[in-house]
């Protein structure tokens, strides 16, 4: 994989403070650069609960800067028809991997069509996260927390209620109790012919469920 490669941010990961937080603090260590569009941001405003501040008051604030829109969303008819655009998006970014809350959502034809994989946010930084991107990240995460969890050793329990397969790869790092996670793990945490490890498209698809190739 080129160093860095570009993964493309869906809403629902953007709309997450702590999932955005982890993927933009762990990017310099582990190889990649996080991006997402306009459209993208749109639809994360949409997605906040109440009181959380929207991403594109962020985007002003911290100069974050958004992709062009890709172009031909509608060939995408086998994606979620609100997904086409991301879909369009992601591959006009350049990016390998569309990290987002919602696999199922995104046809494995037309992901295979864009070269991309998509995957959970979870799954993603499990597989790409070195030790030092994990610590860092967490170490961002609290840097101005006046609550628990306002460690890295306490965010790093707490992790284990929403990425559960993050802080597990890490639990020798901390050696503490994780959290049990608060909702059951997505039935798709992966689709797509490019393998999450060492990025190399594949010949068959189904064989990729895990992200992994069997070479990786």
């Amino acid at each position: 994989m080129p160093d860095p490669f570009l993964i493309f941010l869906d809403a629902n990961v953007l709309a997450k403070p702590v999932t955005r937080t982890l993927l933009l603090a762990g990017a310099e260590k582990s190889g990649y650069r996080p991006v997402w569009s306009e459209t993208a941001v749109i639809q994360a405003d949409r997605h906040l609960g109440s009181g959380r501040t929207p991403v594109s008051d962020l985007s002003v604030r911290f100069g974050w800067l958004t992709t062009p829109a890709g172009a031909g969303a509608d060939r995408f008819s086998a994606t979620t028809p609100e997904d086409r655009q991301i879909l369009a998006d992601a591959h006009t970014a350049g990016a390998l991997f569309l990290i987002t809350e919602n696999v199922d959502d995104f046809a494995t034809v037309n992901l295979v069509e864009c070269g991309l994989s998509a995957v959970t946010a979870d799954l993603f930084m499990a597989a790409r996260f070195s030790a030092t991107a994990y610590q860092e990240a967490l170490t961002v995460l609290t840097a101005h927390r006046v609550r628990p969890p306002d460690t890295p050793a306490e965010m790093h329990r707490a992790l284990g209620r929403q990425h559960p397969r993050l802080a597990s790869r890490y639990a020798h790092v901390f050696r503490s109790q994780l959290q049990a996670p608060a909702h059951p793990e997505p039935k798709f945490l992966f689709r797509g012919d490019r393998c999450l490890y060492c990025g190399q498209r594949q010949d068959s698809p189904p064989g990729l469920e895990s992200g992994r190739c069997d070479s990786c």
